[in-house]
């Protein structure tokens, strides 16, 4: 009896342990992702120059970024495009190895990822019809009709605007894309999104928009300067070691400046 109860114990013991090991970390960390011989990424597809379509291929920084972190893994890149919105929840739960699309990093977001080192900076711009002539400042954005990317800090902010009375009567209109709601000019009145992307717009659009900071009237920013990083899930330090040191070296050598340039002229042709 003593053999059997030991026995018993041993086992609800090791069940114990599997089970705690299955309930355990749900992400892969760099000897899994090495051991699948894959690093998943999740991005959403509209945020150019960072990341978009071209010629039927997902490109732009943020690929680039991933690329890299894959060849140091010596491991393929399979890139996700998924809504911009579900990307920190995926990626938390283990749905994907990293999240990359542009994602400015906040302490709401840093909750439910971890992120990497900062490997770029923008601030928000404003959209409008070239010949608007009555928006020229976010305070101008009252009783406007305002579209924004779902999920993005562009959408949070304006809400946040809204909720607060400084841009008091306006409605706030989310869309996938910046560039879709940009084409939605006419129906609304102005997109806020990030910079480079206000600018890709605008530079692709035939001269039929144009661009602005996101200030005051007296210029005075109504938002922090933000700062994108790349999400692992919450403990993959393995991982996120990785990609801070290839950030580290990529940002050392110039090379987000360099395809910032690149994708910024790339996008604009596809915007034409």
């Amino acid at each position: 009896m003593k053999k059997v109860l030991s026995l018993v114990l041993a086992m609800l013991m090791l069940l114990g342990t599997l089970g705690l090991t299955a309930c355990g970390a749900s992400y892969n960390t760099v000897d899994d992702i090495k051991a699948e011989g894959k690093l998943v990424m999740y991005t959403e597809a509209g945020f150019a120059p960072y990341e978009f379509v071209y010629n039927n291929e997902i490109v732009g920084v943020d690929v680039e970024i991933m690329k890299a972190v894959a060849a140091k893994l010596g491991v393929e890149l399979v890139i996700e495009d998924v809504l911009f919105d579900t990307i920190t929840t995926s990626v938390g739960n283990g749905k994907a190895d990293a999240g990359a699309a542009g994602i400015t990093i906040t302490a709401e977001r840093a909750e439910e990822v971890d992120f990497s080192v900062p490997y770029t900076s923008t601030e928000q711009y404003i959209i409008v019809a070239a010949d608007n002539a009555d928006i020229t400042n976010a305070e101008e954005l009252k009783g406007k009709k305002i579209g924004v990317q779902q999920g993005t800090t562009s959408d949070f902010m304006v809400e946040g605007l809204i909720s607060d009375g400084t841009l008091a009567g306006a409605t706030l209109t989310p869309y996938d894309a910046p560039a879709v709601a940009a084409a939605s000019i006419g129906k609304i009145d102005a997109v806020v999104t990030d910079k480079l992307t206000a600018q890709i717009i605008v530079d692709g659009s035939n001269g039929a928009y144009k661009t602005f900071p996101c200030v005051k009237a007296d210029g005075s920013a109504v938002a922090e300067v933000e700062e994108y990083g790349v999400a692992v899930a919450k403990g993959n330090e393995t991982l996120l070691a990785v990609i801070n040191e290839v950030l580290e070296d990529l940002i050392a050598q110039g090379k987000i400046a360099e395809w910032e340039s690149y994708y910024n002229d790339l996008a604009a042709t596809v915007e034409e």
